[in-house]
């Protein structure tokens, strides 16, 4: 069990050590990536040493990201030394990979946002009112009396607008605002994030076209869900988006995406209007939101699929 910290004493954890690891979760996404990459600008600014790591592929839309290029993955069976490991935006200790494996260090902190949060650090700051963990990086930073600079601001601004799906989603709040507005003051371009993250690629609206023809609905069209088989799959594409088009169709209760990333692994994308799918996707091992949830499931994708649509079964009955 978790020793919860408030910020400063957050604060004082990576203060106190020098070498720090900081992990984004598996399957990436702009909260995790702009969160972490935030805090290494900023502990690297008070001379500490960071090593960067997700075990995962990292998408080609978050490229322009200050310091995206500093992600390593470790090999399996590396051992890493640190003083302190930090999992970012991760509810449960299996979405950080294989660093809890490979990271030999004195002390485990986690920094999340997810009401499903399992725990399983040392050290855990949790805050499940914030709309994105770069909001509390934002605060951390702040209590810290770390000056920002203008990447870790781009950096945390993009968490923001991925996690509120570009300040669209309910968890937008008075404080993300003025957050967001905060960030703008020290030179974020908003257009700048926004085109970077809506402008799609040939290659990604080729396979999204594919992807819709995979549609398909269940208990009277309150369930639909996508695929992207292995043979579709490319790492390169950022394919978050793509649970968005069965979200928002009429009568849809519960949106899916599976995506088979591996022989015997495919990740799971939940999105909901009401009911919560955290807890479908936490009885997997995964986690995340109230409406908004993930889990990878060890399977191929066809197995993978009838596990969780029978999982659903009850909710329907």
């Amino acid at each position: 069990m978790s020793k919860t910290c408030t910020l400063s004493e957050t604060g004082e954890l990576l203060k106190q050590a020098n070498k720090i690891v900081i992990v984004s979760h598996v399957s990436p996404d702009g909260d995790t990536l702009g969160s972490s990459l935030a805090l290494m600008h900023a502990l690297r600014s008070l001379g500490k040493e960071v090593v960067m790591n997700v075990d995962d592929d990292i998408p080609a839309v978050y490229s322009f990201l200050p310091g995206i290029q500093e992600y390593r993955r470790f090999a399996a069976g590396e051992s890493v030394e640190a003083d302190l490991l930090v999992v970012i935006d991760a509810s449960s200790a299996d979405r950080a990979g294989n660093a809890m494996e490979a990271v030999n260090a004195l002390a485990v902190l986690n920094i999340d946002h997810h009401k499903t949060n399992t725990h399983f650090a040392d050290y855990l700051y949790l805050d499940a009112d914030a709309a994105a963990t770069a909001e509390i990086i934002y605060s951390l930073l702040l209590t810290m009396a770390v000056p920002l600079n203008i990447d870790m601001a781009t950096c945390i601004y993009e968490g923001l607008y991925t996690d509120t799906g570009s300040f669209k989603y309910s968890n937008t709040t008075s404080n993300t605002l003025a957050t967001a507005a905060a960030l703008l003051k020290l030179g974020v371009n908003p257009s700048t994030i926004s085109d970077n993250m809506e402008v799609k690629s040939r290659h990604q609206v080729e396979m999204l076209g594919e992807v819709l023809k995979t549609l398909t609905f269940l208990h009277d069209g309150r369930v639909a869900f996508v695929e992207i088989a292995p043979e579709l799959y490319d790492h390169n594409i950022d394919t978050d988006t793509f649970v968005s088009y069965p979200r928002y169709i009429e009568g849809v209760e519960i949106a899916l995406l599976f995506k088979q990333v591996e022989a015997n692994l495919t990740r799971v994308s939940f999105r909901s209007k009401a009911i919560d799918v955290a807890k479908i996707a936490l009885s997997f091992g995964g986690g995340g939101h109230q409406k908004a949830a993930g889990c990878s499931i060890y399977a191929p994708l066809k197995e993978a699929e009838k596990t969780v649509l029978q999982a659903l079964e009850e909710l329907f009955v």
